[in-house]
């Protein structure tokens, strides 16, 4: 009897060591596994967002460069018509605004300031999809790569139209407005990105 027990007692020693190597082994294997960071939901939500503008914005650009003649003439047909009625018209504060706006219009709507400005709104989407694709995949240079195409967003009327043209401030207030905003939401994940 004696030897059993000691049979016993080695067998129920050795397997207790080998669960205790399997378990330490397998909690070593966890420690060591590389963990894959979790995006957050509210920037999912922002990149999806952005591909989606940004989608708009690249699709605009293209559909804007290739109709770029066809829609000056329209514009400047349509403006002369205005023109006509507003000079029938009393001259009060409204009309002079009317007459600013018109004039703002006339000098964007040449198809060489069409085509600049259907060029620099392809570049800054691209750039602003580019960066929320690596914001997606958690990469911090695609929060730079987002600033930069809303930079270009917001200058690009002033350049392209000048910064007295009525018409080109409300287009740069409007695109810093949406990217500025975009830029402070994106700025608040910048500690999940790598």
């Amino acid at each position: 009897m004696p030897v059993n027990y000691c049979l016993l007692k080695s067998f129920i020693t050795i397997v207790y060591t080998n669960q205790n190597c399997i378990m330490e082994n397998y909690l070593n294997s966890l420690e060591q596994a590389p963990v894959k960071p979790i995006r957050p939901t509210f920037l999912t939500v922002l990149c999806i967002l952005t591909f989606i503008g940004s989608g708009y914005g690249i699709f605009s650009g293209i559909t804007g460069y290739f109709t770029a003649d066809t829609a000056a003439g329209v514009t400047q047909a349509a403006m002369e018509d205005a023109k006509d009625e507003i000079a029938g018209s009393s001259s009060d504060a409204g009309t002079k605004m009317a007459e600013k706006m018109l004039s703002g219009m006339s000098e964007m709507m040449n198809p060489e300031n069409l085509k600049k400005n259907a060029l620099f709104t392809l570049i800054a989407s691209i750039l602003t999809l580019i960066g929320a694709i690596l914001m997606f995949q958690l990469k911090k240079p695609g929060f730079w790569m987002y600033v930069l195409g809303t930079i270009i967003s917001v200058a690009a009327p002033f350049a392209i139209f000048g910064a007295g043209n009525i018409i080109s401030m409300g287009i740069a207030l409007f695109a810093a407005f949406i990217g500025i905003l975009f830029v402070i939401l994106y700025a608040l994940n910048l500690k999940y990105l790598k």
